[in-house]
């Protein structure tokens, strides 16, 4: 148990580590971890959704029961944590960006390593559905949000001019083309989507360096409000997913990874969204590397629930 848990987190660990020492020693700097931010969210990230979604068959799309349970285990997560963080900060760039670093499980770059290895090559349907939802709901959400919370201007004007510019960026309609191309059962011609998965292959990789790069340049503290984020991420969303799994009814293969995928610690695109919007950076990277690193003690809790029929 311990190899395959440790196995995936470790080069995660080492990754960050190299981009915080490249920081540290000034081979990159804030400067250069803008543009990197702007790369994986503007190029590659978005990259590897369209890919994936449209590789993704119809009929995959639409288990009802699964689907409606990670709803409530990722956006529920993600009202909770952002209702708290506004009641905390009075402030909407803070408040969704707690919301997005405590919701959004690490699925794409640890979960389907380890569940690949526990359950095999098929476990990538339930790391598409979690990424489908993030994709289309909570990633276009908080690019709403922080859009909102950079206007200059109010009321209807704004949220008009938030929406126009949201929609034009790639983090929107990518996933959503992707998804459409399933629907529709249109497959990218193989060139493109050749190239498309060469640049989403890369974002795993410079999401990581970029993390490790953010964190050498902001404080790094282990706050009330971090320890706060730690107890949302790795306690109560499994919590919260394992409640709706049994309340939706959906049981099975499928539920068990979903549940696994809760547990897992918090992605690292948050940190990109924060860096970019220059708030809640710090909160953000500690956040992430300490549920990473607390993650060898907490997942292997999940896997001894599943082990013991839940959600069979």
């Amino acid at each position: 148990m311990l190899d395959r848990i440790v196995g995936p987190i470790l080069p995660v660990a080492l990754v960050i580590i190299l981009g915080y020492i490249a920081g540290k020693r000034g081979r990159l700097n804030r400067a250069d971890s803008l543009v990197i931010s702007r790369l994986v969210l503007g190029w590659i990230f978005p990259a590897l959704l369209l890919v994936s979604m449209a590789a993704t068959p119809r009929s995959q799309l639409f288990d009802v029961k699964l689907i409606s349970a990670t709803f409530v285990g990722i956006m529920g997560m993600y009202l909770i944590s952002l209702l708290i963080g506004w009641l905390h900060y009075r402030e909407l760039k803070a408040a969704t960006l707690k919301g997005f670093v405590t919701a959004y499980p690490d699925a794409a770059f640890m979960g389907i390593p380890i569940l690949q290895a526990m359950f095999g090559a098929g476990s990538i349907y339930t790391v598409l559905v979690l990424n489908l939802i993030a994709s289309l709901l909570m990633i276009p959400m908080t690019t709403m949000l922080l859009t909102v919370a950079a206007g200059s201007s109010s009321g209807w004007h704004a949220f008009r001019s938030s929406i126009a510019q949201a929609v034009k960026r790639p983090l929107m309609w990518a996933p959503a083309l992707g998804i459409l191309c399933s629907v529709l059962e249109l497959k990218l011609p193989p060139l493109l989507a050749e190239s498309f998965n060469l640049m989403g292959k890369a974002t795993p990789g410079v999401s990581l360096l970029c993390l490790g790069l953010i964190m050498s340049s902001v404080p790094l503290k282990l706050s009330r409000e971090v320890w706060g984020n730690l107890g949302l991420k790795l306690l109560l969303q499994p919590a919260l997913m394992i409640a709706a799994i049994v309340l939706f009814g959906a049981k099975g293969i499928y539920a068990q990874q979903m549940i696994l995928l809760a547990a897992l610690p918090s992605a690292t695109i948050p940190a990109m969204f924060a860096n970019e919007a220059g708030a809640y950076q710090s909160e953000a990277a500690t956040t992430i590397l300490v549920s990473t690193a607390l993650s060898i003690i907490t997942f292997p809790f999940a896997i001894y629930l599943i082990d013991g029929g839940l959600a069979a």
